[in-house]
């Protein structure tokens, strides 16, 4: 066999064989997207004596090259508004043997975050499954409005707050179903709240799809 019969029937073995498992999963995580987007809903209680609340959430995220495409960066704008109420009852409030005054009074703390994380993924590790854990900073805004006695007074301020993450994802159509637990430290200084730290513990839910 010449040199040319020897070299057409290598190239044609080549074209023959079946893609190697990297290109396969290159190929694959291609087809996967690498643009992430998703709704998200849960309950939010923070480290104050304010209630718990309902959490409402969109993340848009980014699959990068870095890592074997395992590291995300997420940018999250979320929504919630604890509050507090009661009742004071203590007789001295009227003086002079006046009757009290309607000693109801109510806190509440709105706050809108814009957060941007890093998230690693652990791509299908769990069979299946995809645990992730994740961390960043975020811009917290807060407005703190107070009603006692019926004198309503609002408040508002802005800082940066931190946060860590860790989730689970299953694969579902063109993305997959998530439940996510965050810590948020987000400190406020109001005359109203003091300074505190109105972060705390969030559980949500939501699904994530994959572009």
């Amino acid at each position: 066999m010449n040199a040319l019969a020897l070299l057409a029937a290598l190239t044609t073995l080549a074209a023959a064989e079946p893609a190697t498992p990297l290109a396969a999963e290159t190929d694959t995580a291609h087809r996967e997207g690498s643009v992430l987007l998703a709704p998200k809903v849960g309950f939010f209680k923070t480290t104050t004596p304010l209630s718990g609340d309902l959490y409402l959430a969109a993340e848009v995220g980014y699959i990068t090259p870095l890592l074997e495409r395992r590291l995300a960066v997420v940018v999250e704008v979320n929504y919630h508004r604890p509050k507090l109420s009661g009742t004071l009852t203590d007789p001295q409030l009227g003086g002079f043997g006046a009757p009290p005054p309607d000693g109801t009074y109510s806190v509440a703390v709105r706050e809108v975050a814009f957060q941007l994380s890093a998230v690693y993924r652990f791509e299908h590790t769990l069979g299946t499954l995809t645990p992730y854990v994740g961390g960043g900073v975020g811009l917290y805004l807060h407005r703190a409005t107070a009603d006692i006695f019926g004198a309503v007074s609002s408040e508002s301020d802005g800082g940066l707050g931190l946060q860590a993450l860790a989730g689970l994802e299953l694969p579902l159509g063109p993305g997959g179903l998530f439940v996510e637990a965050h810590y948020h430290f987000a400190p406020v200084d109001l005359v109203i709240t003091g300074d505190a730290n109105v972060g705390g513990l969030l559980a949500s839910l939501g699904y994530r799809l994959r572009l």
